[in-house]
Order: structure tokens, then C-alpha cells, then sequence
């Protein structure tokens, strides 16, 4: 985390980019389009954006040759669709399930394309552009997590909404992720025994 308060780095902005001032690092706020020429012209010195598909895409690799893969605030990206709720109302049972349908194989169908795409891009990236690949650091995820809960309970003690949306949040995640986080712990260490034996 010393290391990293030394640096201008693009963060999203809103509660994303807040948690990362109030850990100490110098989060500057912009829009896609002005990363790659800030980081050429030296005004920020890292980035956020995605994942080894839409950063490669962006060109980050032209500048950049450190990547830490494991972020904090996003892991993939999913759609989201929106419908008035007044059109949706008036839809049929039928219809109503179809677009239910739709939309869960929809995300099913983006998730494994994108975790195959997102695969071929790292494997480009690391042979073909000179990027080291490194884990982040393991002071890093709490840091983070403790401004970022700061953060949400500020933000639950000024809006009544807010705080109903977080408890239910809270309240799945107290069941969901000790599950999960130790599941995908499992995962990631047999997929990386996996990748250390194909390199």
C-alpha cells in the first residue's frame, strides 16, 4: 500500500474513487477516452478500466507493463437491462418469463465469453507486449474494504433507501460469501496448479 499512495492513479469516480482517496492513493477521476493520453502524457500513472480484453482494446499496454489482475470493485462485467415499470406491468405472464429467460442466458452466455476472451487477451498481453503479470498484494483488499464500508455506512446513515438497499446486500452476503469465497479460493488454487503446469 506504500507503494501504491505514490502514485496518480485513474480510478472511477463516485464511492469507488473516494475509498481509494481515503486509503491514501491520489485517485483521480476521467472518463475512458482520457486514459491512455494521460498515462502517455505522465499525468496519472496507473489505471483502472476492466479486465485483459477491454484494456488491451483501450491500448494500455502501449504504456503500461505491470498488471495486477485481481481489482477490487469489479470482476467482470455484466449488462444491465432496464424497462419502464409501467410497459413491464402490462406484459403477460409469458412474457414477463421470456425476458426472464432472455436475460439469465444472456448474462450465462456473456460471463463464459467474456472469461475466454478475457483469457486470450492476458496470454496476448504477456507474450506478445512485454506485460508482467503480478498478484496484488495482499494489504491491499482490506485497506480497501475497510474505507469502502466506511464509506457505505456514511452514506446508509444519510439516505433511508441506501441503508435498506446495503442491509439486503449485507444480509445476502453474510450467507453468500463465505461460501463463495472459500469456494473460488479452491478454484483459483487448482487453476493456478493448472497454469503452472502448462507454463
Amino acid at each position: 500500500m506504500d507503494d501504491f499512495r505514490k502514485l496518480r492513479f485513474r480510478a472511477p469516480p463516485g464511492m469507488v474513487g473516494q475509498a481509494y482517496k481515503d486509503i491514501g492513493v491520489a485517485s483521480v477521476a476521467m472518463g475512458g477516452g482520457d486514459i491512455l493520453p494521460a498515462l502517455e502524457k505522465g499525468t496519472i500513472d496507473a489505471a483502472e478500466w476492466c479486465c485483459p480484453k477491454p484494456d488491451s482494446v483501450f491500448g494500455f499496454q502501449k504504456v503500461l507493463k505491470h498488471y495486477y489482475l485481481q481489482g477490487l470493485h469489479q470482476v467482470v462485467v455484466n449488462a444491465d437491462m432496464y424497462l419502464n415499470g409501467d410497459v413491464y406491468d402490462s406484459l403477460s405472464a409469458m412474457q414477463k418469463k421470456a425476458i426472464e429467460v432472455a436475460a439469465n442466458a444472456s448474462l450465462s452466455k456473456s460471463i463464459s465469453y467474456r472469461i475466454y476472451e478475457n483469457g486470450k487477451a492476458l496470454k496476448d498481453l504477456t507474450e506478445n507486449h512485454g506485460v508482467q503479470l503480478h498478484d496484488t498484494p495482499a494489504d491491499y483488499f482490506p485497506a480497501y474494504m475497510n474505507a469502502a464500508n466506511a464509506l457505505l455506512q456514511k452514506s446508509s446513515d444519510e439516505n433511508e433507501f441506501f441503508a435498506e438497499v446495503w442491509q439486503s446486500q449485507k444480509d445476502f452476503a453474510a450467507i453468500a460469501v463465505p461460501f463463495w469465497a472459500g469456494a473460488q479460493a479452491s478454484n483459483a488454487s487448482l487453476g493456478k496448479a493448472f497454469a503452472d503446469s502448462i507454463k
